[in-house]
């Protein structure tokens, strides 16, 4: 993995979670739609998604970092939060993060 977007991948995520604080109620309710959409549409990349976002349950109950397991969805956000400052996608971006507030 590159560690430019790893460093990316860290920043947005910090920068998400001060908007979109996790808890494990939102990181359930994320790791639901994950699952729901990768049950409407299989694929590879939603079945990272999927792990990615259980990762991050994981880490909020246990500790354990497994969300860097999902190295495709990483690199995923890395790239988007590089390229345009958020890690959702265009399509899914709400338009409300604090970082993109901050930089306006």
């Amino acid at each position: 993995m590159s560690g430019n977007l790893t460093e990316a991948y860290k920043l947005g995520m910090q920068a998400y979670d001060q908007c979109h604080t996790p808890t494990v109620r939102s990181l359930w309710d994320a790791f639901c739609s994950e699952f729901s959409e990768l049950f409407a549409e299989p694929s590879q990349d939603e079945a990272w998604d999927v792990l990615h976002s259980f990762g991050r349950l994981t880490w909020k109950l246990t500790g354990i970092p497994l969300f860097w397991l999902a190295k495709p969805t990483v690199e995923k956000h890395g790239r988007r939060f590089a390229e345009s400052g958020c890690i959702r996608s265009s399509r899914n971006c709400l338009g409300n993060c604090c970082q993109k507030a901050s930089d306006d």
